[in-house]
């Protein structure tokens, strides 16, 4: 995954955050997100699976890009979008762990695609759903393109990490209104 993680509030844009360069951090990132339980059997996981997780990635990216700016996306971004989504998700099971409580795995070991129908139908459900859309924001850090759905008390969530942007934000407003009026002398 990403070295910095911030809480997006969907796997559907925490997938927009990451740089999928290696077969190893895609599998990093469907077991840290839940899309793959903790336990479960994941093997095959190889470049191919990579150039398929980056189209699916810059679908999402492009699509909430659009509904976040008010504007439409390309047909072509909604059309693979939905052709992702039709394929089965892994089917899951509940299943007893050592302690004996019911933990979630899955029927088998599942394959690319349809890690990436998991993965696509939340997003479709992200974007079909009149409540979730209205909390999508884009972060207001300088530069940073992050989206997240803000589900914090009275709707005001400005970053997508207060570690990250928030702080970046803190410090430049600091550095405003306290600048330097020149170097310590010696």
């Amino acid at each position: 995954m990403s070295g910095a993680r911030f809480d997006a509030g969907r796997v559907c844009l925490e997938l927009v955050d990451e740089t999928l360069d290696r077969p190893a951090g895609l599998a990093g990132f469907l077991r840290l997100s839940g899309v793959v339980p903790a336990g479960a059997r994941l093997g095959g996981v190889d470049r191919r699976w990579l150039g398929a997780f980056r189209e699916l990635r810059d679908c999402v990216a492009e699509l909430v890009t659009a509904q976040v700016g008010g504007h439409p996306a390309r047909p072509a971004a909604l059309e693979l979008l939905n052709a992702l989504a039709a394929a089965a998700p892994p089917a899951p099971r509940a299943v007893r762990n050592r302690s004996g409580l019911l933990v979630r795995t899955l029927g088998g070991e599942p394959d690319c695609r349809a890690l990436l129908a998991a993965v696509a139908r939340d997003a479709v459900e992200l974007l079909t759903d009149p409540a979730a859309r209205a909390l999508l924001r884009r972060c207001e850090g300088p530069g940073c393109r992050r989206c997240y759905l803000d589900t914090s008390r009275g709707r005001r969530r400005r970053w997508c990490s207060s570690e990250e942007c928030g702080n970046r934000a803190r410090v430049a407003r600091h550095r405003a209104a306290h600048p330097r009026t020149g170097r310590h002398q010696e």
